[in-house]
């Protein structure tokens, strides 16, 4: 290379290092919100908890979020019935409704220094399963690990937007401890992924929470097949007590559906630094978090 060839690219490289600068940039003022927690199921008494955002910068697990003052109304069909009673040892704003299928509820959160948060949920019927038919090792997952396979069947309501979460867990009676399985399959076409992609027969699908809605089958005999690990299905032996497992069918709002996906998408990439930022889905006006009902069927596997 020629010296003029020399002194070209130096020159250039000065000018491109002298165009670094240092700008400092003013983080906008974060205002606080209420957070609003509420997820009562369907016969059982409503119960809140209620918190405080706040500011990314400022956070530290020893922060106390909770907030032990607020007033909390609770609603039926837009009718004041309720002011719900804080129990400090639960951290609990509790009231002495009990939650009906079909009826309609809402929440209005008052604390000083916060703006009013409210929301507002339809309490789902309890969707029963109608029968649960297992096949035993049906066939091997990819890491040739055996599977049997599970036809649930429910009767769809004929009213459109039905949302459901299925979850397969173990339940031990001696502790309460829920065990669930890492890795179901399925390839039913109304199962969703957290991430919204696509799935094929291969694609691992936690049993905490199956997620699926009517779109496909409204009103009609939903037969739901997913393929289970077979040891995981079998029952075992506690402190003298069998422990099956159990099939859980959640009848939940497009409210409890959003939040949940899109919290278990977040849970998932916690610590992930290539992962794409998550908003967890809120209902609350004003504020964060969730006010919602479900209702559940539960039913053990023989």
């Amino acid at each position: 290379m020629k010296k003029s060839a020399y002194i070209t690219l130096a020159s250039a490289l000065a000018i491109f290092s002298s165009c670094e600068k240092e700008i400092n940039v003013k983080v906008p003022e974060y205002k606080p919100a209420l957070v609003i927690n509420s997820s009562t199921e369907a016969e059982d008494t409503i119960r809140v908890m209620v918190g405080k955002s706040i500011s990314i910068l400022k956070y530290n697990r020893n922060h106390d979020l909770n907030i032990t003052d607020a007033k909390v109304i609770l609603y039926k069909d837009q009718v004041a019935i309720d002011t719900l009673k804080y129990d400090a040892w639960a951290g609990i704003y509790n009231s002495k409704t009990v939650a009906k299928t079909g009826s309609l509820y809402s929440i209005k959160v008052s604390s000083n220094g916060f703006d009013d948060a409210s929301a507002i949920t339809t309490v789902p019927s309890i969707v029963p399963i109608v029968s649960i038919i297992r096949q035993s090792k049906s066939r091997v997952d990819i890491d040739g690990i055996p599977q049997d396979e599970l036809k649930i069947s429910f009767d769809d309501p004929a009213t459109t937007g039905d949302y459901y979460i299925v979850s397969i867990v173990k339940v031990s009676k001696d502790n309460g401890l829920t065990e669930f399985t890492s890795c179901i399959n399925t390839t039913d076409a109304s199962v969703e992924s957290i991430y919204n992609e696509s799935i094929d027969q291969n694609t691992c699908l936690s049993g905490n929470a199956i997620f699926f809605r009517d779109e496909l089958f409204n009103g009609a005999r939903k037969e739901l097949r997913l393929f289970v690990n077979s040891q995981f299905l079998e029952p075992f032996i506690m402190n003298g007590d069998t422990v099956r497992t159990q099939v859980i069918l959640k009848h939940v709002t497009e409210d409890y559906f959003k939040f949940q996906k899109t919290y278990m998408f977040a849970s998932e990439n916690v610590d992930n630094p290539f992962s794409e930022p998550t908003n967890v889905y809120t209902n609350v006006k004003n504020g964060y978090g969730l006010f919602s009902t479900l209702s559940y069927y539960v039913e053990e596997i023989k």
